[in-house]
């Protein structure tokens, strides 16, 4: 009530209502709370209803689409699609385009090496793969966890992808089993390569359940961190696989003990007819389960022992077991200690008349 001239009347300028009113005022924006809400605007197409950032509205959790490929869809033909959609993701995320992941999107086969990606780059090319690409290669780009959520969202798409090379990337533990989770989905995939990756021994499950896809034939784990557990699983899963051909597993830190539990996996394993073991330390103990493995297995081709400081009594135990070998082609004994008398004992292996060697390497400079 207020009192004006000794006349009373009420205005309501001092109720309860009015310093509630007050309190609702919204604050002035900041240059970057502005930039925020606009791009909200814009990913979530809410143009023009939101123009001011989201925790200014209430105090409920609001959820962002950072982690989302761009929804867009496109009805033109495959190639010009592919690049129709890039342009659109380029023009809604407020990046420019870049041309030559533009002139690439015109072809089925992509390529890129050594380059960095930033996550708005990847997320608009991820959004324009489509599903008639047959190879990517992703070599040495910088992905972060962020980038390869989003890649593999995109990926998933690809259900005639061939070929996959993300090698040069490190993978967090997280993200290395979301891609393998993911790969799951490509059953057209025959090729991969992870190859210094960075993926270490602890990532545990996923390493096996990788090994146990059922269309892979080629696989590329060189340059990572695997030892004993790795070497459990993988050779778990060569127990169960009827479709991998060529596995490498070199310059990983597989030492003797490591590689008798892979080796075990080659006894049952009926497809796999390239190995690539080479930079590893198999020793004596290792060389014992490799002899089994040469005696046993009758499907391995070519053999990659190279710079696996096999002695010469390791090379004594290699060479019995090439001696009742007969479907062995290749073998790379290079840059090992083998002294002559190793040597000695492996040639006289080769001799008997089963063996199929065409190709014996020994050199070591």
């Amino acid at each position: 009530m207020e009192i004006f001239n000794e006349k009373s009347f009420d205005t309501d300028l001092d109720d309860d209502e009015t310093d509630q009113t007050h309190d609702n005022t919204l604050p002035r924006l900041s240059f970057d709370q502005k930039l925020t809400a606009h791009r909200s605007n814009r990913l979530n197409e809410t143009f023009g209803q939101i123009n001011f950032p989201f925790q200014f509205q209430s105090n409920k959790k609001v959820r962002t689409n950072d982690d989302i490929l761009i929804p867009l869809r496109c009805k033109t033909p495959s190639n010009n699609g592919r690049i129709h959609i890039y342009e659109n993701s380029c023009h809604m995320l407020d990046i420019a385009i870049d041309w030559q992941l533009h002139s690439l999107l015109s072809h089925d086969n992509i390529a890129v090496h050594n380059r960095s990606f930033s996550f708005n780059e990847i997320r608009a090319f991820a959004t324009a793969i489509e599903a008639n690409l047959e190879s990517l290669i992703l070599s040495s780009i910088d992905l972060i966890a962020s980038s390869i959520r989003i890649l593999c969202q995109g990926l998933r798409k690809c259900v005639n992808l061939n070929l996959l090379d993300l090698s040069c990337n490190k993978l967090s533990r997280e993200s290395f089993k979301l891609l393998v989770d993911t790969i799951n989905y490509c059953t057209s995939l025959n090729y991969l390569s992870l190859a210094n990756c960075g993926i270490q021994d602890s990532y545990g499950r996923s390493i096996g359940n990788l090994c146990r896809h059922k269309r892979l034939i080629e696989i590329n784990l060189s340059g990572n961190e695997f030892e004993d557990m790795a070497c459990i699983l993988i050779g778990g899963a060569l127990t169960e696989n009827i479709r991998l051909i060529d596995l490498n597993l070199s310059w990983n830190f597989i030492r003797s003990y490591a590689s008798i539990a892979l080796f075990r996996g080659f006894e049952i394993n009926k497809t796999l007819t390239e190995f690539d073991i080479s930079w590893s330390n198999l020793g004596y103990d290792g060389s014992v389960a490799l002899r089994r493995v040469l005696i046993v297995n009758q499907f391995l081709h070519r053999l990659n022992i190279s710079n696996c400081n096999i002695d010469r009594a390791s090379a004594k135990l290699i060479s019995e077991g090439l001696e009742k070998n007969s479907t062995l082609q290749r073998i790379n004994l290079s840059f090992n200690p083998l002294t002559t008398h190793g040597v000695h004992d492996i040639v006289q292996a080769l001799n008997h008349k089963k063996s199929a060697i065409s190709m014996f390497d020994i050199s070591v400079g």
